[in-house]
């Protein structure tokens, strides 16, 4: 099957009108049910990364945001959904790579997804690591405490760590999560859409360009244990 035939047979985004509603498909969801579960991923990012600095340096912190959410964390569930799907139908973008439904294929499905995740998260924490610091000067973390860590901004152990609970929070969380917000009122998460979404996207705009631009780290709150 080549590219376009593939394309044509599992379109990417799809258009169709639903009691005069337009809707718009990125594969199997509504982007506006996906905007609300990007942004539940976010407050899941917030209390992830405190619990991490919990257990490593006994510190809970506002994370540079005023709202307990991060954004990177929406964008990750994008980039995951739209580039990879779910661990055990695990896709190449719209392409399924297994298409079998036993146990073995399923494995060989999350097997791939978390390598994948895993090589993206350890060579995305040197990236992003090295340039926000060469462009704000400020060095959001550093793992160079942690065993089996290269350079300052990754690590095996936190890699690992981090590609497991993606897999995990794709598998067993994603799903249901979009089934239950598919429920909602359609008008309902069109308005937290908006509303709550706008506010965390002005809320990272802020740290952003307080960080990169006046070079000053927003600490609105933080707890030492």
């Amino acid at each position: 099957m080549t590219l376009q035939e593939n394309l044509a047979k599992n379109p990417i985004f799809t258009k169709s009108t639903v009691n005069k509603r337009k809707i718009i498909k990125l594969y199997d969801y509504d982007i506006s049910h996906l905007w609300l579960a990007s942004l539940v991923y976010a407050h899941i990012g917030y209390w992830v990364e405190n619990l991490f600095r919990l257990v490593s340096k006994g510190v809970l912190d506002s994370r540079n945001q005023i709202l307990p959410f991060l954004f990177c964390y929406s964008i990750a569930m994008w980039a995951l959904y739209f580039a990879l799907g779910t661990p055990k139908k695990a896709r190449a973008f719209n392409i399924r790579l297994f298409t079998k439904d036993d146990k073995k294929t399923q494995l060989l499905s999350q097997l791939y997804y978390f390598t994948v995740v895993f090589l993206f998260v350890f060579f995305g924490e040197i990236i992003v690591g090295t340039m926000f610091e060469q462009i704000s000067g400020i060095q959001l973390w550093n793992y160079s405490g942690i065993p089996l860590h290269v350079t300052q901004y990754t690590s095996v152990p936190t890699t690992t760590a981090l590609s497991l609970g993606v897999v995990f929070l794709m598998e067993y969380f994603f799903t249901p999560l979009m089934k239950r917000i598919i429920a909602i009122p359609y008008h309902k998460v069109l308005k937290l859409d908006y509303i709550l979404g706008g506010a965390i996207v002005l809320d990272w705009l802020i740290m952003m360009i307080s960080i990169n631009v006046f070079k000053v780290s927003l600490a609105y709150w933080s707890i030492q244990f």
